[in-house]
């Protein structure tokens, strides 16, 4: 072993010869081995020691020689002064800059959408566009609005249908409930109350 050299490496290969020694034997071998690497120049007792030290004994000295060659390396690198520096040290600004008070500058970002998604509660003038442009007409669109306009006074933001649903796309409301029912129901009286539980029971 290396002078001042306080560990060596073990390999997991190493089993398969210990394996197949008896546990005497395999006392042996270790304590053979553990003498080796504190420099005590053992003598293998036996012949079966000698034999399955070999292999340990040709692993150890092969990283003998790279830890030697790392050693090396390291002592030439200290002597040059060790790691080169590579980065200089960055020159300290002797007075800072002012910050200029005359100018303030605010950032401030909106997001606007202008396609209608359908989600949001209509205007009475949309809803009336809406039926004109299908085909309906415009007391048809007046019921449909007072109708879930209704609905949002006590709740605020969204409309609600009869069931106490959020109505969360008012044309996709339209075509499947209104539309139809105007055309069954052109000349009667809705009964608002129960519309939606009339149209889904």
């Amino acid at each position: 072993m290396a002078e001042n050299k306080k560990a060596f490496v073990a390999y997991c290969d190493w089993l398969e010869s210990f394996e197949e020694l008896t546990d005497e034997e395999a006392g042996k071998l270790a304590k053979h081995l553990f003498r080796y690497v504190n420099d005590l120049n053992p003598e293998a007792p036996d012949r079966m020691t000698k034999m399955c030290f070999i292999p340990i004994k040709q692993s150890l000295k092969r990283d003998l020689v790279k830890y030697e060659e790392r050693a090396e390396r390291a002592r030439i690198n200290g002597l040059k002064g060790g790691r080169p520096k590579t980065q200089k040290t960055q020159s300290v600004i002797s007075e800072p800059k002012k910050a200029d008070r005359d100018t303030v500058t605010v950032t401030d970002t909106v997001s606007v959408s202008s396609k209608d998604d359908g989600k949001a509660p209509p205007s009475l003038e949309e809803v009336i566009l809406y039926f004109d442009e299908n085909g309906y007409t415009k007391d048809s669109a007046t019921k449909m609005f007072e109708y879930y306009e209704e609905s949002r006074k006590p709740r605020g933001r969204v409309w609600k249908d009869g069931r106490g649903n959020t109505v969360k796309n008012w044309k996709q409301k339209a075509r499947s409930v209104w539309f139809k029912t105007d055309n069954l129901k052109s000349n009667q009286e809705y009964d608002f109350k129960n519309f939606d539980n009339v149209i889904y029971p």
